[in-house]
């Protein structure tokens, strides 16, 4: 059995590596679809062959209508021509939707189609199974859950010590929010909760690493604040290589995100061991224990600020979650084998 992954490897998102060499560990055989190469390669798969798509919008999205309505076409007949030469199709929805939709009913109509022409689903946790049974209309017996692996020991250290190069005291406070800063990641949110994380502590003074490539927008905000006390602003896509001395560097990761169905970022901080504040969702409780999470109701002005405090304080009570054992499930040959099962089903 071949398996055609959309895409197999990425530079912006190491899970697709990760998760198509397990696979590949597990014995399968897999085949790269490359974005822009979909309508080519797709001649080359063979009756029983799976492909197994991750983001897809790209292959139909476009701000002018027209072309996105052509586009759409161009793709729900390359879906038709998969299935009628039996190649059954896969989806991994990461996200309920893109994080840009500029033309949201048809986005929600192009989805709902492509999930008819989808054999299985596959979904990161079970509240994200049933918001996508009711969002799409897909019954349950075509939806699997299969969590998303760990990121331990995939990120190697250089030994940079961030906290020096930034003058941070040893025993100050870190706080971090690290990935790419858009609107909709509630960036603004978090540098107003910052000051007001200030204002009320009396352990020292505590620090903000904002680390990622901002937009346009955000860089705007971020740069133009005159209130920068204690806030480290990193605005430059982070390389992997930076990744684990940064986040040895942090007490507590932030992700104050207005929008949240599936967060690697939180993964990411879990496993480094990290105290995570988030606001209040379902997927994160499906992933973590007592103690791992702060989380916090957005509508709360005060919650983001109150949760930040907790979290620290937390960590000088020095509790001490039971991250091996959340991890020892998240093992990528366990993903390996579930994704294996789901392809196999039918069969």
């Amino acid at each position: 059995m071949k398996v055609w992954m959309w895409p197999k490897s990425s530079d912006l998102n190491l899970y697709n590596d990760l998760l198509t060499g397990s696979l590949s560990e597990a014995g399968l055989e897999i085949e790269d679809l490359h974005h822009g190469r979909l309508f080519l390669q797709v001649g080359q798969a063979r009756p029983g062959d799976i492909v197994h798509i991750h983001w897809m919008h790209h292959a139909y999205q476009h701000e002018n209508l027209l072309v996105f309505l052509v586009k759409s076409a161009l793709f729900l007949l390359t879906l038709t021509y998969l299935k009628l030469r039996n190649i059954e199709l896969v989806w991994t929805i990461h996200n309920l939707y893109p994080h840009h939709v500029k033309y949201p009913r048809l986005e929600k109509f192009m989805r709902k189609l492509i999930c008819r022409f989808c054999s299985k689903l596959i979904v990161a946790s079970a509240s994200i199974k049933m918001t996508v049974m009711r969002e799409f209309g897909v019954p349950a017996s075509k939806l699997f859950v299969v969590k998303h692996g760990h990121y331990r020991d995939v990120y190697k250290r250089l030994g940079h010590d961030v906290r020096q190069s930034y003058g941070i005291g040893k025993d100050a406070d870190v706080y971090l929010f690290l990935g790419s800063i858009k609107a909709y990641k509630g960036v603004e949110d978090l540098v107003e909760a910052f000051r007001k994380v200030c204002s009320t502590t009396r352990s020292g003074s505590p620090y903000l690493i904002v680390a990622g490539k901002a937009d346009s927008e955000m860089q705007s905000y971020l740069r133009g604040r005159s209130d920068t006390a204690g806030l480290i602003l990193e605005l430059r896509f982070i390389p992997n290589e930076e990744v684990a001395d940064l986040l040895d560097a942090a007490d507590v990761m932030v992700m104050p995100y207005k929008e949240i169905t599936t967060s690697g970022s939180a993964i990411l901080g879990l496993s480094f061991k990290k105290r995570i504040v988030m606001p209040e969702n379902d997927f994160i409780r499906e992933y973590s224990s007592e103690d791992m999470v702060v989380a916090y109701d957005p509508t709360d002005q005060e919650g983001l600020a109150e949760a930040m405090i907790r979290a620290m304080e937390m960590k000088r009570a020095k509790k001490r979650p039971r991250y091996e054992e959340l991890l020892k499930e998240l093992e990528w040959s366990n993903i390996a084998q579930q994704t294996k099962d789901v392809y196999l089903g039918w069969r």
